[in-house]
C-alpha cells in the first residue's frame, strides 16, 4: 500500500492534532521508548484504540490500515493484523467483508488523555493506574488468603509443585514468603534492608533495667551496665 500522502492537509492536520496524526506519533515513540520485552503487548493494545477510532468514524479506511502498517513495522518478529482494504486498495463491499476478530476493547479511550502524563509528558504505555491499583488489589487478596490458610493450618498439608513436571521441590509456606516479598519489592518497600534491621534487633537488645545485652557471632551472650564501658560475659 503506498503511503498516506501529506500536502496541505497533512501539514495542518499535524497542527490541530487529527486522531490520525495524533496515534502515529503514539506509535512512533511507544517504539522508541519501550522496553524489548514490553513492545509486543503495548502495540496490540494500540491496535485497537485504531480500530475503536475508526468504528467511530474518526479514522477513514485508508488511515486505518496505515496506522496499522506502522504498528506491524515496529512489532518485534513477524506479526500481522487484520485490515481494512485490500493489497489492490480496493474497498470491500457488503458482500465480501471478512468478519473482524472479537476484540475486547472496553469504554471509550479519550486521546487527549491517553498522549499526556501526569506532568504532560508522554507515557510509552497506558493504563498504568489500573494496573497499579489491580496489583494492590491482587496483593491485598493474597495477603488475605494466605494469612487465613496459615490461621487455619491448611497450609501445613500444602507443597508447591513444578507445574510442569510436578516435582514437589519445597514447603508452600516459604513459597508465599518470597512471594510477598516480591510484591512489596515492586511496590518500592525495602524488604531486604528491613530483615537487616531485623536481624540486627535480633542480636541486641536494652532490658527492663536499661542493661545492654549483645550476642556475638559464636552466639554467646554479653552485657553492659548502665554508665559502664565494658562487656561482660553473660550468664
Amino acid at each position: 500500500m503506498a503511503g498516506k500522502k501529506k500536502g496541505l492537509g497533512g501539514f495542518l492536520g499535524g497542527l490541530t492534532g487529527t486522531p490520525y496524526d495524533r496515534l502515529s506519533r503514539h506509535i512512533e515513540k511507544t517504539a522508541a521508548k519501550t522496553k524489548k520485552g514490553e513492545l509486543g503487548k503495548e502495540l496490540t493494545k494500540i491496535v485497537k484504540i485504531v480500530r475503536r477510532e475508526y468504528e467511530q468514524e474518526n479514522l477513514d479506511e485508508e488511515e486505518h490500515d496505515l496506522l496499522v502498517e506502522d504498528i506491524e513495522t515496529a512489532y518485534p518478529g513477524d506479526r500481522t493484523f487484520p485490515k481494512l482494504l485490500a493489497e489492490s486498495d480496493e474497498f470491500y463491499d457488503d458482500e465480501n467483508m471478512p468478519d473482524a476478530p472479537e476484540l475486547e476493547l472496553g469504554g471509550p479511550v479519550n486521546l487527549d488523555d491517553l498522549m499526556r502524563g501526569p506532568s504532560d509528558t508522554f507515557q510509552g504505555s497506558w493504563g498504568s493506574d489500573e494496573y497499579d491499583d489491580y496489583k494492590r488489589e491482587m496483593a491485598e487478596e493474597f495477603y488475605k488468603d494466605s494469612d487465613e490458610a496459615i490461621a487455619s493450618g491448611d497450609h501445613e498439608q500444602m507443597q508447591s509443585q513444578d507445574p510442569v513436571a510436578g516435582r514437589v521441590f519445597h514447603n508452600v509456606e516459604d513459597t508465599a514468603s518470597e512471594v510477598k516479598k516480591d510484591i512489596l519489592r515492586e511496590q518500592g518497600v525495602d524488604v531486604d534492608s528491613e530483615e537487616e534491621e531485623e536481624e540486627e534487633e535480633e542480636d541486641y537488645y536494652v532490658d527492663d533495667d536499661n542493661v545492654e545485652w549483645w550476642r556475638d557471632d559464636n552466639g554467646a551472650w554479653w552485657f553492659r551496665e548502665p554508665g559502664q564501658d565494658d562487656w561482660y560475659p553473660g550468664k
